[in-house]
């Protein structure tokens, strides 16, 4: 089962389909594939080819952040390392990723459909909105933009910024745009 072809193709599929994209490059699954086949299934070859890909290295990110991703690099990027436990829990449960209960063996999904409906948005907005607060005016998002988003900050995102009413409106703007949302 381990040699079989279709063993080399679901784990290239699943593999690339995480790091790269939710809809996998059929070139790239090939080669990861043929890498495991080749070495006897041996998984540190499909690791090695994908990080050698080029699809894995896009300058556009193409992954939307799930909410554990999105929360973390939300508290990282405002400074915030005193979430502990008691608050972080709350925060993936409010996002619909509950710690340690995914609700299928299967594990939580880790593509844009499961995560960017609408009212899953609103949940990231209003969460947004309550990490800003808890920075207030200390991080200047103008400048918090380009160190978080280096070579992905857009203009449209990075003018909204600027225009922002507020400090705590700016960072609330950077968290919750189109090029955060993404890795």
């Amino acid at each position: 089962l381990a040699q079989s072809e279709a063993t080399a193709i679901h784990l290239a599929t699943k593999l690339v389909r995480h790091f790269v994209a939710d809809a996998p490059p059929p070139a790239l699954v090939a080669r990861l594939s043929q890498a495991y086949l080749r070495s006897g299934g041996a998984l540190p070859e499909m690791y090695r080819a994908l990080v050698q890909s080029p699809e894995a290295w896009a300058s556009e990110p193409a992954k939307f952040k799930t909410p554990w991703e999105w929360t973390l690099s939300s508290l990282r990027g405002l400074g915030l390392r005193e979430a502990g436990a008691q608050h972080f829990a709350p925060m993936l449960t409010q996002l619909g990723q509950p710690v340690w209960r995914p609700g299928s063996p299967a594990g939580y999904d880790d593509i844009a459909a499961s995560w960017a409906a609408p009212d899953a948005l609103v949940r990231r907005v209003e969460l947004a909105q309550r990490l800003a607060a808890r920075v207030g005016d200390r991080v200047d998002a103008r400048e918090l933009g380009p160190k978080l988003l280096a070579g992905t900050l857009s203009a449209p995102t990075a003018a909204a910024i600027a225009r922002a009413e507020s400090a705590q409106t700016a960072l609330a703007l950077l968290l919750v745009s189109p090029d955060f949302q993404r890795r």
